[in-house]
Order: structure tokens, then C-alpha cells, then sequence
């Protein structure tokens, strides 16, 4: 009896063998590798592959910008002469102190820095008041605003140079930096009331009831309950206006015709007819100079960007 129990047990277990065998292969297509189960192969192929690929995307994303770096702390000659993609033999800073009074790069600062205080907390202000409404009422002809709205997402801004350039000048604003704070505002105003309409949307429609029958107004629900409820959407528009108000470039340079007004974009632009040339080095340190405010905002808010954007993408 027993020895028929051990011959019964060992047909159960080699019989139940055959059966993972199958199962695996079926589900690969093919017998796995003795010892090596196909999960385990997946866990750790994926992984490696996607970080991988990460890597060399930041690489390649990477590589313009330390081309900059190298160029801008080497002298000229060394430049010319080894070019930007070899390790500089000698170490100089004097490329950056060049480009900064050489170009008066400092007046251009003033000027970015002036419109961009204005324009980003500006616009959140009213596209936050504008997506309210669109997210949390319930009004007729709700959803044609929001999408006569998003229209404006699809217009060039390469059409509306000349009408903007006629709009500026007749109301007294040609030439002058105050002269890109509507057009700012208006190419702006898309993308930050369809970020800031998901957001509102995500809050939950019961808190904002409550608050209307304890007889709070729209504008208090919005300025103490809502606003401090999408404060990672508010930061995330903060960051990606700034970035694209800073970059700007072609509506400054259609509607700036004075030089004491141009902004960053402008200026190195001028840099560029300055020392195109002559001396490269300070080019690319003048350009340095430019976006390393762009990158320390970007490392130190990124993860409000991220949670920002996440946010808003809840409820459309």
C-alpha cells in the first residue's frame, strides 16, 4: 500500500510539472529556459530597458546645453581652433563679465524680469476667474466659450504680428515693454483656462455646495476655497508661463523697436550681430547667462510642475 501511495504522489507531482510547463510555454510561445522563470525575465529586462533609453534621451536633450558650457568657459582662440566638442585645455570666466557689458545685459534683464512679474501672477488672476464659472456652473452655452476658447490654442502668432503691431500703436504703446503685456496675455489665456478648468473640476462638487448653502458668494468660494485647492496647478502655470514669457521672441521682436526695451530674446539677439565674428565664446556666454535662470526654476519646482499638470489632467 505504501508503495503504491509513493508511485500515486509521484505521478500527481510530474503531472502537475508537465502542466506549469504548458501553461508557461503557452503563454510565451515557447518552452522557458530550465531554471529560469519568464516573469523574472520580464522583471528585470523592462527596467533595464526603459532606464536605458531614459539615459540617452537626457543625453541627447543634454548635449546642446554642455556644448554651451564648454564653449563659454574656454577662451576664444582655444575655440576656434579645437572646437566646441573638445574639453577645453585652459579655464577663463572673463567670457561672462564681457557679455555682460559689452551687450548691456543687464537692461535686458530689467525688462524680462519687468513683464514677467506683471503677465504670469496677471494672467493666473484671470484665467482663474474665467475658469471658474466654465468648471463649476452649470450655464447655457457653457461648453461653446470653452471651446471658442481653445480655438485660440490652434491660432499661429505669425498671422496676428501686423493687426498687434496696428493695436499697439494706436493705443500708444509702440516701441515701449508694456507693449507685449496684452498680446502675452491673450496667447496665454488658452492653455491656462483649460489647465485651470481641470483642476477646479476636480474639487468636489459637494464642498462648493456647501459652502453656497452656508451663503458664501461665487467669489469667496473661489478666492478661500477653491484657489488654495489647486495651488499645484497655480505653480505648474507659474513655471511654464515663466519659461515661455522669458523665451519669447518673436512678438518682441515685431512690436519693440527701441533698444532700451528689448527683452532677454532680443538681446541675445544683438549679442548675436555683436560677436558673431569675433568671439564666439562670449555668445555662447551670453547665452548661458540668459537661460540659467530657466534651469535653477526648473530644478527647484519641477515636482510642482509634475504634480501641478497631474492635477489638472483629472477630470476634463
Amino acid at each position: 500500500m505504501d508503495d503504491q501511495r509513493g508511485v500515486t504522489v509521484s505521478k500527481m507531482s510530474v503531472s502537475s510539472g508537465l502542466e506549469s510547463t504548458r501553461s508557461q510555454t503557452s503563454r510565451t510561445g515557447r518552452a522557458a529556459p530550465p531554471g529560469v522563470e519568464p516573469t523574472r525575465l520580464r522583471k528585470w529586462f523592462i527596467p533595464t530597458a526603459s532606464t536605458t533609453l531614459f539615459i540617452l534621451g537626457a543625453l541627447i536633450f543634454a548635449a546642446p546645453l554642455l556644448i554651451v558650457l564648454v564653449s563659454a568657459i574656454q577662451p576664444n582662440m582655444d575655440l576656434m581652433t579645437r572646437g566646441p566638442a573638445a574639453l577645453p585645455e585652459h579655464f577663463t570666466l572673463g567670457n561672462f563679465s564681457s557679455a555682460w557689458t559689452q551687450a548691456d545685459l543687464a537692461q535686458f534683464y530689467r525688462n524680462s524680469l519687468l513683464i514677467l512679474v506683471v503677465k504670469v501672477p496677471l494672467g493666473i488672476l484671470l484665467t482663474s476667474l474665467a475658469a471658474y464659472p466654465i468648471a463649476t456652473m452649470r450655464f447655457r452655452s457653457r461648453k461653446t466659450i470653452f471651446v471658442l476658447v481653445l480655438i485660440g490654442l490652434g491660432v499661429p502668432q505669425v498671422i496676428t504680428l501686423y493687426p498687434l503691431l496696428l493695436m499697439v500703436s494706436h493705443i500708444g504703446l509702440g516701441g515701449s515693454v508694456w507693449s507685449l503685456l496684452l498680446p502675452y496675455l491673450a496667447f496665454g489665456t488658452p492653455l491656462e483656462i483649460l489647465v485651470m478648468r481641470g483642476a477646479f473640476a476636480s474639487i468636489p462638487r459637494e464642498l462648493l455646495e456647501a459652502a453656497r448653502v452656508d451663503g458664501a458668494s461665487d467669489l469667496y468660494v473661489w478666492a478661500r476655497i477653491c484657489m488654495p485647492m489647486v495651488v499645484p496647478a497655480i505653480a505648474s502655470l507659474a513655471i511654464l508661463d515663466g519659461v515661455s514669457t522669458w523665451n519669447e521672441f518673436v512678438i518682441a521682436l515685431a512690436l519693440l523697436t527701441n533698444e532700451s526695451s528689448y527683452t532677454l530674446p532680443l538681446g541675445i539677439f544683438n549679442l548675436l550681430g555683436t560677436f558673431a565674428q569675433t568671439n564666439d565664446a562670449q555668445l555662447e556666454a551670453g547665452t548661458l547667462i540668459c537661460i540659467i535662470p530657466m534651469i535653477i526654476l526648473f530644478f527647484v519646482s519641477r515636482r510642482y510642475l509634475i504634480r501641478g499638470m497631474a492635477a489638472g489632467a483629472l477630470k476634463g
